[in-house]
């Protein structure tokens, strides 16, 4: 985040529609988003008793993330950018046939571009495997190669639930759609558990096995958000918008303005569609530049020897689970309520709005934030422990991922913050800057790697990124108060967080070192060390006036 001088807030007026709680709407995103987190673990514990950190493990990580290309570029940060301020506007505009056409042509028109990829995926996966994990040997290019080639179908299917997401979180439907990545976890899990554990399977078959099983967990996927996007939209064409209408109206709706597409083919002469296809350069350079620098990270650990990547990929399993629940949660919930507040024709107005609306996002990114950093970067071993240690992965695997875990967790606060603060550069139609802002991120981060992996290995490559992410919040967050004003940084409220931090890692460390030798590196230490710092953290936010839950389940 960004400090910045004391500045009096504008006296406004309230705005005559109350919207939906943004807290509120952050605590849903963050419930799905938690659920399909943790089953996203469970996912990588079975993975690790299998596989552990060795060249298979490094693989399975490498051939997953060459896939996400498609995710990445085309998914959910791309169309939050893109299609959902065009569609919330119409259908604010109280144009509502018309925001269910805009929605169903932007369908077409992402699943050829998706198409078109992922079959490119499939052919190019030799070349892919080998420009992007240069440094492993023939054999596990090979095994790459083959993986890549399932991995790119399942990334594709996973755009096009991104757009059921997009379609949901503008109708404020938030918990379904960060809940639904479950299936495609569960999926996974449930061919480890039968193939690996039932039947023996190890090796190359069984790595294999779960790609296919993350393809059909792809589908499952789609299948559970289409439905529920189908039917908003089928309401919103028939003139309900609400979101309860039911019965002949509503199929009316969707049968209508499945003909309007249908008529519309791929709604090129659109001009809200027009719009989107503007907004999308901007969002994609973005949201290319943000997976060049990851694809960049794991081509410069593969040179790091056998292991590296393992390594790599579960330190940022262990960091994407709070920097989800509180960057994504935020930014998903902020993006359609702040885009209605441009809506508003009063600029002093507007800019009041939003900086309102920004400076308690920030506020309770900071009450979860800091103290998550502190877990993060004190109790990492707790956690890796708790999280991965079984099978073929043992204290040494856990030796040699915890400094990674301690240095993702500096990046927390800053990466969860510019999340927030794209996200506002989208809702105010800015998608140049966060696009320009991830390109200087990606230089940065790559200079820095390249230069501290000499001495420190797969670390150097980490610190590197997390430096470029707070280069990236600091100038997002210049770019912003420039904007609107100001960031509202006065409901930070800075010196109760620190308490709340201190008190929580102090009765973690403090378990820790009252445990038993017999329970040190092992999982029920583990639990009872986190149990800890939890239970601190549950008394004393609430005790310090940071935390209030009844307000997150209820409307303003």
């Amino acid at each position: 985040m960004v400090r910045e001088p004391a500045e009096k807030a504008p006296k406004v007026e309230a705005p005559a529609v109350k919207a939906p709680s943004g807290g509120r709407s952050a605590a849903l995103v963050t419930a799905g988003i938690l659920l399909s987190r943790l089953a996203g673990l469970l996912r990588q514990r079975v993975m690790a008793h299998y596989f552990g950190a060795g060249a298979l493990a490094d693989v399975i990580a490498a051939a997953f993330r060459i896939g996400n290309i498609t995710q990445n570029l085309l998914g959910e940060g791309t169309l939050s950018a893109s299609f959902i301020p065009v569609y919330a506007k119409l259908r604010g505009g109280g144009r509502g046939r018309e925001a269910a056409r805009f929605a169903w042509s932007s369908l077409w028109l992402l699943a050829l571009g998706v198409g078109a990829v992922s079959v490119l995926g499939v052919l190019f996966a030799p070349w892919l495997s080998a420009l992007l994990a240069a440094g492993f040997d023939a054999d596990r290019l090979a095994r790459t190669t083959q993986i890549v080639r399932v991995v790119f179908p399942m990334t594709g299917l996973l755009v096009l639930s991104a757009w059921g997401l997009g379609v949901l979180n503008a109708h404020r439907r938030f918990f379904l759609p960060y809940a639904a990545p479950v299936v495609w976890s569960a999926a996974q899990i449930a061919a480890l558990w039968a193939l690996g554990g039932r039947l023996g399977w190890r090796g190359e078959a069984l790595a294999e096995a779960l790609a296919w099983s993350a393809l059909v967990g792809a589908a499952l996927q789609l299948g559970l958000l289409l439905p529920a996007a189908r039917r908003l939209l089928a309401e919103v064409g028939a003139g309900s918008g609400t979101g309860v209408g039911a019965g002949s109206s509503v199929e009316a709706g969707a049968d209508a303005v499945g003909a309007d597409a249908r008529a519309g083919g791929l709604g090129l002469g659109d001009p809200n569609v027009r719009e989107a296809v503007r907004r999308l350069p901007g969002a994609l350079l973005g949201r290319g530049a943000i997976q060049i620098s990851g694809l960049l990270d794991t081509l410069l650990v593969s040179f790091l020897g056998t292991g590296a990547n393992a390594a790599f990929g579960y330190a940022q399993t262990v960091y994407l689970l709070p920097m989800s629940l509180l960057g994504t949660g935020e930014a998903a919930a902020s993006l359609p309520e702040m885009a209605a507040d441009t809506a508003e024709a009063d600029r002093a107005r507007r800019n009041a709005a939003i900086q309102a609306r920004l400076g308690a996002s920030l506020g309770r990114l900071t009450v979860l934030s800091l103290p998550a950093t502190a877990a993060l970067v004190g109790l990492g071993p707790e956690l890796i422990t708790l999280l991965f240690q079984t099978g073929s992965f043992d204290r040494e695997a856990t030796a040699r991922v915890a400094p990674l875990v301690a240095a993702y967790g500096i990046a927390l606060l800053g990466n969860a913050s510019g999340r927030v603060l794209g996200a506002t550069c989208f809702a105010l139609g800015d998608t140049r800057t966060p696009a320009r802002l991830a390109v200087v991120r990606v230089v940065v981060s790559t200079v820095l790697s390249v230069a501290l992996m000499q001495r420190l290995s797969v670390l150097g490559v980490v610190l590197g990124a997390v430096i470029a992410g707070w280069v990236e919040a600091i100038l997002l967050g210049r770019r912003v108060r420039a904007e609107v004003g100001g960031l509202g940084l006065r409901a930070v409220r800075l010196g109760r967080v620190l308490a709340l931090t201190a008190v929580s890692l102090g009765a973690g460390l403090g378990a820790r070192a009252a445990l038993p030798e017999g329970l040190t590196g092992k999982p029920l230490g583990a639990l009872l060390v986190l149990g800890a710092f939890g239970g601190a953290f549950v008394v004393a936010a609430p005790a310090l006036g940071l935390l209030n839950v009844r307000s997150l389940l209820r409307r303003r």
